[in-house]
């Protein structure tokens, strides 16, 4: 008796078949999932499903405040783009997983980004006047209607964050995942069996999964600028594409201040670039287009 098991293996037929790729005239490149910056969306086009993407920066760049900016843009279907102006868009669905903060730090990040107020004022509760209190509100109201779901106990294992992302991803349809600190998950794994654990979640759940990690190695080059040698070589290996994170003015203050470089050194489906025009509001805890940042 034959077996009735599906083979594996596809003819290059069966997968343009199975994928139902159809020629399309297009204004521009397929994207994946947006990252809402539009320089970094036009130099690695997107957050493809199944891959992983490493966000890399030396201590006290950004790197946590690049990934729950990413979440967040997707998540909040209504965001204060420019208060009291909004900007409606397509939500989707994400699992922001954090080994590095407090489910109250990420609380005031993601109110600090949505109102446009300072991080510190948040914390103390120093409004000046009735439109801070406003703002905030309107802020608040936005966040707890998006599809953001957020998973920040003191240590969780790879297992653990698979199982919550199955989950999420049967039930409640998300799309994207985020994990802050892969470095200090209780997993007991090595950075190359973590990396390539998340990798392997990306491909079983077919969605994008982003991860920040340090830079070990210490640059010799002018402004410490980075390369894909300073990160560890086995997230380096396992990473479908690897963003930089790079600012000059956390060297020298007067070097383009509150510019940031987000340097794609490496990416399956693009070619190694620079994002343009990106800048970083560390009040705040942001990223935005330049030409959106005022």
């Amino acid at each position: 008796m034959g077996s009735t098991e599906q083979s594996p293996v596809l003819t290059m037929a069966e997968l343009l078949a199975s994928s139902g790729y159809e020629p399309v005239r297009s204004s521009g490149s397929r994207l994946g999932i947006p990252t809402g910056l539009k320089g970094l969306d036009a130099a690695m086009g997107g957050l493809e499903p199944g891959t992983l993407t490493v966000l890399a920066s030396r201590p006290g760049l950004g790197r946590s405040s690049l990934l729950q900016s990413i979440c967040q843009w997707n998540a909040s279907g209504t965001f204060l783009s420019g208060f009291p102006k909004v900007e409606e868009r397509e939500v989707v669905p994400v699992l922001f997983a954090s080994a590095e903060q407090s489910p109250e730090q990420i609380m005031v990040r993601a109110l600090s980004a949505a109102a446009r107020m300072a991080r510190d004022r948040i914390r103390t509760g120093e409004f000046v006047d009735d439109e801070d209190i406003r703002r905030l509100k309107r802020a608040q109201s936005l966040l707890e209607a998006a599809p953001l779901y957020v998973l920040a106990p003191a240590v969780f294992t790879d297992g653990q964050l698979a199982e919550h992302a199955r989950r999420l991803v049967g039930g409640h349809q998300v799309q994207l995942v985020g994990v802050d600190g892969l470095e200090a998950m209780g997993s007991g794994l090595s950075l190359g069996q973590a990396a390539r654990a998340l990798k392997t979640l990306a491909r079983e759940l077919a969605a994008p999964v982003i991860v920040t990690a340090p830079l070990w190695a210490m640059s010799r080059r002018p402004l410490w600028r980075p390369a894909l040698e300073d990160l560890h070589d086995e997230f380096a290996f396992a990473a479908d594409t690897v963003v930089l994170v790079h600012r000059e003015d956390a060297y020298d203050r007067t070097a383009r201040p509150m510019e940031a470089d987000l340097m794609v050194a490496k990416a399956r489906s693009a070619r190694p670039a620079i994002a343009a025009d990106i800048a970083f509001q560390p009040h705040y805890a942001r990223f935005t287009d330049i030409v959106a940042a005022a």
